[in-house]
């Protein structure tokens, strides 16, 4: 399809300029009047870059879409009604994929869709718990509130999962240049060390032989190993998945040591504020638990959400599977109890939720203090073996020679 730029006259007599993609000038007048516009320039966009840069086209980033909701929050608890928002955002975005997007959104609500099924449209960047608070708003003319609401999952969500990348990157960065030096000293350094200790005539100690046996390895079956390294991390993203072993995977996960507790305390973050967020903005509490289970990113947590809806389905509590699992904290067990016996189960998530953050962020803070000696530590040691075994036959050499 081409990209079309038009200028044209809203109901209230103001311009709007904007962009949309159609397969023909004639197309985009027909979608343009359908969205309550009247044209009275359209031209065809000229590409640029050529065409074949097409897959580097941009998209639209979470941060975005989080932008976007918020602005159409404040747009909608403002008074404006909901064509009218979508008019301004749409007007006022710079990336085309949003303003195609949101062209496309705003022509299916003037068409006589919910705003919601209109949004379901664009699974790959509304996902099912979008969709279902913003159904739930309109159904209860809350939409601005839940939108707010969604904006602020969003943002935490956003937060918590920058602090995780960031406590991990370094130690990954570590270890990618230990792993870099390491094989550069093995492959180019020791064998000019070896050829040297061939004219020695001394018997070589068992470290040095250890680190020669080694080196060689590396130089004559380095493709070995790549080969081996990929296939294996095809194997694990073709086993780590439900339909095979992604639950094995994700009961390892959560039993290694330190991270596996930091895994949980996140999972328990994001079920708590997720499921808080849902029943907060009306989603049915059925409803809130099977998105929860789409969402909560471990199987082994999602096998527990499945006992949780058999028991709210059988007229029982959520705290009593989550009890019986044996994977959820037992404080947050009994606050979460204590929240639907006192009948504000939405506030205690909340509070569940704000304190798991904070504890995130000192394992986040604790992990970092630890990992980064310990990194430097296991980068010199290796180093250090390796210039140790080196030398020893030098040491052997000095002692003949006396």
């Amino acid at each position: 399809m081409a990209v079309f730029t038009y200028k044209a006259m809203d109901a209230q007599g103001k311009d709007v300029n904007g962009t949309l993609e159609a397969a023909s000038e004639k197309v985009a007048s027909t979608r343009l009047r359908e969205m309550g516009l009247r044209p009275y320039e359209i031209k065809e966009k000229a590409e640029t870059g050529g065409g074949g840069l097409s897959f580097m086209k941009k998209g639209i980033t979470p941060e975005e879409l989080t932008l976007f909701t918020r602005q159409l929050a404040t747009l909608l608890d403002a008074g404006l009604p909901l064509l009218r928002a979508l008019n301004i955002l749409q007007e006022q975005s710079e990336n085309p994929k949003l303003k195609e997007m949101l062209t496309a959104v705003n022509s299916d609500v003037q068409g006589g869709s919910s705003f919601s099924d209109a949004l379901s449209k664009h699974k790959k960047y509304f996902p099912t718990l979008y969709v279902s608070m913003v159904r739930a708003g309109e159904v209860g003319g809350v939409l601005d509130k839940v939108l707010n609401r969604l904006a602020e999952f969003a943002e935490k969500d956003a937060a918590l999962r920058t602090k995780i990348k960031g406590a991990m990157t370094y130690p990954a960065v570590m270890a990618v240049i230990a792993i870099v030096v390491v094989s550069f000293l093995m492959i180019k350094i020791i064998p000019t060390f070896i050829s040297m200790f061939e004219g020695m005539g001394v018997e070589l100690p068992l470290p040095t032989k250890v680190v020669i046996v080694f080196s060689d390895f590396l130089v004559i079956y380095w493709w070995m190993i790549l080969i081996g390294a990929i296939a294996f991390v095809f194997a694990f993203n073709w086993y780590d998945v439900p339909e095979r072993g992604k639950m094995n995977v994700d009961k390892m996960r959560l039993k290694i040591p330190v991270f596996g507790d930091l895994i949980l305390k996140v999972a328990v973050s994001r079920f708590t504020r997720t499921l808080a967020t849902l029943i907060t903005s009306g989603v049915p509490i059925l409803q809130s638990i099977k998105i929860v289970k789409d969402t909560i990113g471990n199987e082994v947590l999602s096998k527990v959400m499945d006992e949780v809806t058999a028991s709210i389905s059988e007229g029982e509590t959520i705290s009593k599977p989550l009890h019986r699992s044996k994977v959820f904290p037992l404080m947050v067990v009994h606050m979460i109890a204590v929240g639907e016996e006192t009948g504000a189960l939405d506030n205690m998530l909340i509070k569940i939720a704000d304190n798991y953050d904070l504890i995130v962020d000192e394992t986040v803070a604790a992990l970092s203090s630890l990992i980064e000696p310990l990194m430097i530590l296991f980068m010199g040691g290796a180093v250090g073996m390796i210039v140790m075994a080196m030398f020893l036959p030098m040491f052997e050499l000095i002692n003949v020679v006396k």
